[in-house]
């Protein structure tokens, strides 16, 4: 063992001790970074990194039982998400918009010093208003209506949203290709290069969320299966890219979801379904799918991220789902080309609730996120603070030797 591992070890075991004893001294310093917030840390790691959460605007009203949430927020992240979605945005129609769920959001951003990622601009047609899937829209209609959205929403935010996703999955979920009987967008014509063929809207609106957007408003194509190296969406959304920027077309980025879960059995593995068996995660082929991303040029942003639980909730489960997070959060921090790591909310009290929307007869909330119901942090929490301190100690021991 070299003198920096030695001396690294030394000072990650004092570490680890100070996790789990309040009154331990060994490690002042250690002490000291438990008190940061996890953007802080991870700031002292990668300036410039965002981590962040989806809010919901339940989460807003000045309500006393909103008062702990919303400073958990304030404290922990420097990345909101707020749901721009066209069935709650244009709910009745092409000209009746609603914008009360997106204000509150934006605006607790602004006085808290966070970034706002928007989300999703567009996306398939399980996002569309009913009226949308109803008209018989010509082409041309289409993109008329298509611009005026974005046109209405990067107006009113112009400067106040920094990242959009402008798509919203729309290629295929078990193999390559678009998904073009669940998406109406995709019925308006292609364009193809060597690289292949993008949709004539997806084109339209990238091109037109820039001139009203502005330069400095990141764009995004956000989709799922999209998490291990060599996956089809994977191999999908790196060719999107490349087509996009060959033909000019402005992109900056990838979004991967990456939804996933710990088995009944204990194991982890991709999307958060349990009827849908998905790959055990690899963090090693998740960590090369965003190198292999950033040598095409392409930002990766990891949207969505939640470790659901199913089968008995346990403290081996949890420890389990702190693993989980903690190996992915590595990986961003770790991979030059992630910029940002954002989970799907922060708190089991408000999530995406399998049993709630009836999926597959759950009689029971699977518990994602890293704050639980009461807000209190989880092992989830404390994993991911603990790798960041680890990460910090390591760096500064390599600076010093």
């Amino acid at each position: 063992m070299t003198l920096v591992r030695l001396q690294y070890s030394i000072m990650a075991a004092a570490l680890l001790l100070s996790f789990h004893d309040v009154d331990a001294q060994e490690s002042p310093h250690a002490l000291a970074l438990q008190n940061k917030s996890l953007c802080e840390l991870t700031k002292e790691i990668r300036p410039g990194f965002l981590l962040g959460t989806h809010l919901s605007a339940a989460h807003m009203p000045d309500t006393v039982e909103n008062e702990k949430p919303r400073q958990i927020i304030a404290r922990e992240y420097n990345l909101i998400s707020v749901g721009i979605y066209q069935k709650s945005t244009q709910r009745k129609s092409q000209d009746d918009w609603n914008f009360r769920s997106i204000d509150p959001v934006v605006h607790f951003a602004e006085q808290n010093g966070l970034k706002v990622y928007a989300h999703p601009m567009f996306g398939s047609d399980g996002y569309l208003a009913d009226w949308l899937l109803k008209d018989d829209l010509t082409n041309d209609k289409m993109l008329e209506m298509i611009e005026d959205r974005i046109k209405t929403v990067l107006t009113r935010y112009k400067g106040r949203i920094h990242i959009l996703d402008v798509y919203n999955e729309g290629f295929g979920r078990a193999a390559r290709g678009w998904r073009e009987n669940e998406n109406r967008f995709l019925q308006l014509g292609w364009h193809q290069n060597e690289f292949g063929r993008w949709p004539i809207a997806l084109e339209k609106m990238l091109l037109w969320c820039r001139q009203y957007g502005g330069d400095e408003l990141k764009l995004i194509y956000n989709d799922n299966n999209n998490t291990h190296l060599g996956m089809p969406q994977s191999l999908d959304c790196i060719a999107l890219f490349k087509a996009l920027k060959k033909q000019g077309i402005p992109i900056d980025g990838i979004g991967i979801q990456c939804h996933t879960k710990i088995t009944q059995h204990g194991e982890h593995r991709l999307s958060a379904s349990s009827q849908a068996h998905g790959p055990k995660f690899d963090a090693e082929s998740f960590a090369a799918n965003i190198r292999t991303m950033g040598e095409a040029g392409i930002d990766v942003v990891v949207t969505e991220c939640d470790v659901h639980l199913y089968g008995t909730i346990d403290d081996e489960k949890l420890a389990k789902q702190a693993s989980a997070y903690r190996s992915i959060l590595s990986a961003c921090i770790s991979e030059p080309a992630c910029k940002a790591f954002k989970t799907w909310g922060f708190t089991d009290a408000s999530c995406w609730k399998p049993m709630k929307k009836g999926n597959h007869g759950h009689d029971y909330e699977p518990c994602p996120l890293v704050f639980d119901r009461d807000y209190h942090p989880k092992p989830s929490y404390r994993a991911m603070k603990e790798l960041l301190i680890e990460r910090i100690i390591k760096d500064e021991c390599m600076i010093q030797n």
